[in-house]
């Protein structure tokens, strides 16, 4: 009799060692830094557009200066996440503890994934995620994890 053997025996899934939640919360501190400094930057550079373009409010209408700043802080906020984590898997900080974003298949975020996951971190409350179920919900809801990097 032909001994059958099973298809998935012969698949060995990847194994990663997770982030510990040390490395989790410095990558949040190193990554809100360097976001704010990027910020500040791009902020700088819009109020001094601003400036030279004499766009102080005198016939446009009210609030645009604030709308540009706006516009700026959120735009730095996914050109920081998004193009980082979507080319490489890592952020500042990410680099600094030598972690990295993949997705829980092994293969890397590229951009949608990456863009995803930013739009996953203004959910409210998201940092506290973890206390509710162990995982980030910007991971668990892109189906994405922060693993050691070998």
């Amino acid at each position: 009799m032909e001994e059958q053997t099973n298809v998935l025996s012969d698949f060995t899934e990847p194994q990663f060692k997770f982030a510990s939640t040390g490395q989790r919360l410095l990558n949040f501190i190193v990554d809100t830094v360097a976001f704010y400094v990027l910020n500040f930057l791009l902020g700088l550079i819009t109020g001094l557009l601003a400036f030279a373009l004499r766009f102080d409010g005198d016939g446009y209408p009210g609030g645009s200066i604030q709308l540009l700043f706006l516009i700026a802080f959120v735009a730095s906020y996914f050109l920081y996440y998004t193009l980082l984590e979507g080319a490489k898997g890592k952020t500042l900080g990410k680099l600094l503890t030598k972690t990295k974003a993949i997705q829980v298949d092994g293969s890397p975020l590229g951009y949608k994934k990456a863009f995803l996951r930013t739009l996953c971190r203004l959910i409210p409350f998201e940092l506290f995620s973890v206390f509710f179920g162990g995982l980030m919900w910007h991971d668990s809801l892109t189906y994405t994890m922060t693993v050691q990097d070998a």
